[in-house]
This record gives structure tokens, sequence and C-alpha cells, in this order.
């Protein structure tokens, strides 16, 4: 499979193949998607019903592409997320 993207730290070298990519964007829609129930979305419940490890980055890409995100964290520094507006652009 041919890399998007590579980058070396410290002698160790990472890289993103396209299947990566294809990945973050089902997983992007599936944050979407939950948020635009209404429902707030947490990353226990994230990573437990989508599969979805960083949803900080995932949240971080909607934000990026116009959707209004709050975030509210608790006393332990989770984060919960709630969409407010849903005027992004389609990617």
């Amino acid at each position: 499979m041919p890399v998007v993207f590579g980058l070396e730290v410290g002698g160790m070298t990472f890289q993103r193949t396209g299947e990566d990519v294809k990945r973050q964007l089902r997983q992007k829609d599936l944050v979407l998607e939950h948020l635009r129930t209404g429902q707030p979305l947490t990353q226990d419940q994230a990573r437990a019903e989508y599969g979805v490890m960083r949803l900080a980055s995932r949240i971080s890409e909607l934000k990026k592409a116009g959707h209004v995100i709050l975030s509210l964290r608790n006393d332990q520094g989770c984060a919960t997320y709630l969409l407010l507006s849903d005027e992004g652009r389609e990617e």
C-alpha cells in the first residue's frame, strides 16, 4: 500500500497509509453522526461504540471543518463533547 505520509522522529519512522486515512474519515463520520443526534460523546463511549481511540483528534478535525463543538471537562480532565452548530462543510 502506498505511503501517504511519513515522519521520522528519533530514528524511528512513522508512516500513515491510505487505510489509516480511510479509517480516520470513517471515524470522523461516525462521531459527527452521533453528535448530530444531540447526544454528548465521551472518549470511553467513542471507544466502546465506534472503536475511536483518538476522539480529541476527530473532534479537532470536525472543528477545523467548521462544526461548532463544545468541550466540557470534568474534575478528572475527561472531556465530553456536544455539537452546538452543524454548519461545517462536508469532506
